[in-house]
């Protein structure tokens, strides 16, 4: 290899020696599936061009190029799973205690049924949980001087003994009763995120990173061990459900992207009905666990939440139910963005990643307090004819501006409503919820924050009843809708809508009366948009699950680091004549003949 492309791939080193990938979905989104795919070797990974690129001939082009570049540069990733790094903790706690805690979740009110659940789960693990445990103390309290053999026994600890020993207390958890598994292991999770221990849900806040930490422990090993090897870290992390661990990786890792998997509501429910065999309610309480729900005083800090995990994503993979085991299209998206990551702009982005990423960043505009929602309009053609952020109509202040304190002492009338400076009723519950001492006694914990507030949420607790018809804001699709008609835009009837989230009732109707052909989505909307508004009558628009990248990621992936030219004339050596250079040089030596002639004339 030549020293100019050796520096060329000096210039890729970092990209294609070192990536860390952090999975997010809700349960039966393809998480696992996005796993396996990610940790295999490269003469298995065989990619099949998914019949969904078929319609467009440029992205089966696309399909080529990442093909021939993953047969020649795939390395499969090392896999930390969540599950695993939780049974570190659980081995932590005396099995005694752990076997006792464990009987008391399952059967909280029967006492003879604990007793039988406590001496069925030491039969079957106490043994190797002793054998474990000594192990894990061991690594905990670093006994071990020698780095390279701590790294080692760390690496064997938590990658060859804790899997199976995993799998053998999902085991003895689903005898008792097969849905046992998920909900403890999720319980065991939030007591760790709020206490550091499996077995404590005693909040200190010192302890919302300790599965992070862990993890981050797990990296530095493999960090070192690249290092002195000279070659490649490729990590995923399977799977992050809670916001502040994806940012906790985000912070700390260049080379940290989140992606995340989903899927349309209708196909996860039949997955999670087929394969592990829950119930629509059994479904409906997942969904509120996963998505925060159940709240208490720190379930933000500690509990699940992947709403937020889909808007910190940077690379959203759509995994429809293609058939039974046509994991085709999952595949190749994983393939490409992989390869995106360590040879940034080897394709470009798609026609609908450009849009999307319109509709990302116009959200950045919105002053809701709850939720940024971003939306572009295009024609059939991908042509942009409008952009829309959920925020009050114009002239009006948004709600991050406002301060309740000058709602309170009508400092800064024109910032809000007629109803909010006069309603009497609403301004007392104002002044009871934000103008006590022990909430002024707290002021100085926001060091400096504005006091801003939701109206929606005061007026409710008013009325004592959930109305989404208070809310001050307009929608972001709706808005993007209303541009065109507030400058005199063009129709859009058959054009498509983009939307950061999906769109609710009301705009799900409007985009039905303009004629909307095609709606691109990242989080389907908690409610029957699609199955009572979208889905009805003779005008369907076709709805569709957004795969791309998005914010960060966009730039990151597709802008190259070189010139495609200048890297692939530099690596072949490709000389070409240049008609201009050489007419330079064939000028500069005419001159020269000039000169010399002259000066000969002149002697």
């Amino acid at each position: 290899m030549d020293q100019v492309t050796k520096g060329i791939h000096e210039v890729y080193d970092t990209r294609e020696k070192y990536i860390i990938i952090g999975l997010t979905g809700r349960t039966g989104s393809g998480c696992t599936t996005a796993a396996e795919i990610l940790t295999t070797a490269r003469n298995k990974l065989k990619l099949a061009k998914p019949h969904i690129l078929s319609s467009n001939a440029n992205e089966a082009r696309k399909f080529s190029i990442i093909k021939r570049w993953v047969e020649n540069n795939w390395v499969p990733f090392a896999q930390v799973e969540i599950k695993n790094i939780i049974t570190s903790f659980i081995l932590e706690v005396d099995k005694e205690k752990f076997s006792s805690y464990i009987s008391e979740c399952l059967e909280p009110d029967d006492k003879d049924r604990r007793e039988k659940i406590k001496s069925l789960f030491l039969e079957e693990c106490g043994d190797e949980y002793d054998i474990h445990r000594k192990e894990r103390l061991i690594l905990k309290k670093r006994e071990i001087k020698d780095i390279n053999e701590r790294h080692k026994r760390t690496e064997k600890f938590y990658f060859t003994d804790l899997p199976p020993f995993t799998e053998k207390l999902k085991e003895s958890l689903d005898s008792f009763s097969t849905k046992n598994y998920t909900k403890v292991f999720q319980k065991l999770g939030d007591n760790i995120r709020s206490s550091g221990c499996a077995i404590s849900s005693q909040f200190a806040a010192e302890n919302i990173f300790a599965i992070s930490k862990r993890v981050n422990r797990l990296l530095k090993i493999f960090t070192y061990k690249s290092r002195n090897e000279g070659s490649e870290t490729f990590i995923v992390i399977d799977t992050l459900r809670n916001p502040f661990e994806a940012l906790y990786f985000r912070e700390r890792y260049s080379a940290f992207y989140l992606m995340a998997l989903n899927t349309t509501d209708s196909t996860r429910q039949e997955r999670l009905q087929k394969q592990h065999d829950l119930s629509a309610s059994e479904i409906t309480n997942l969904n509120k666990k996963e998505s925060n729900k159940f709240k208490s005083k720190f379930s933000d800090f500690v509990s699940q939440n992947i709403q937020k995990c889909y808007d910190l994503a940077d690379i959203h993979i759509s995994n429809p139910q293609l058939g039974t085991d046509d994991f085709s299209y999952l595949q190749w998206q994983v393939a490409k963005f992989i390869s995106l990551i360590m040879h940034p702009g080897i394709i470009m982005p798609s026609s609908i990643e450009r849009c999307m990423q319109l509709a990302n960043t116009a959200k950045l505009n919105s002053g809701c307090l709850s939720r940024q929602v971003g939306a572009c309009i295009t024609d059939g053609s991908f042509s942009v004819k409008a952009i829309g952020w959920n925020t009050p109509p114009e002239g009006q202040t948004p709600c991050s501006l406002r301060n309740v304190y000058d709602l309170i002492s009508h400092k800064d009338d024109k910032a809000f409503s007629h109803y909010e400076n006069n309603n009497i009723k609403f301004r007392t519950l104002t002044r009871e919820i934000y103008d006590n001492n022990n909430t002024k006694e707290r002021l100085s914990c926001l060091n400096g924050r504005n006091v801003s507030y939701c109206f929606k949420d005061l007026k409710n607790d008013l009325d004592k009843g959930e109305n989404q018809v208070h809310t001050r804001a307009l929608h972001g699709e709706e808005n993007a809708f209303l541009q065109i008609v507030k400058y005199g835009g063009q129709g859009i009837k058959g054009g498509k809508l983009f939307t950061t989230s999906s769109p609710c009732e009301l705009c799900a109707k409007k985009a039905y009366q303009l004629g909307i052909d095609e709606i691109f989505f990242i989080d389907p909307y908690p409610g029957i948009a699609e199955s009572h508004i979208l889905n009805s009558g003779v005008n369907v628009p076709q709805l569709t699950m957004f795969s791309g990248a998005i914010g960060r990621a966009y730039h990151q992936l597709y802008e190259p680091i070189m010139s495609e030219k200048d890297e692939i004339n530099s690596i072949l050596k490709i000389k070409r004549s240049n008609y201009y250079q050489n007419l330079k040089e064939e000028n500069d030596k005419l001159k020269k003949e000039i000169e010399l002639l002259k000066n000969k004339i002149q002697n």
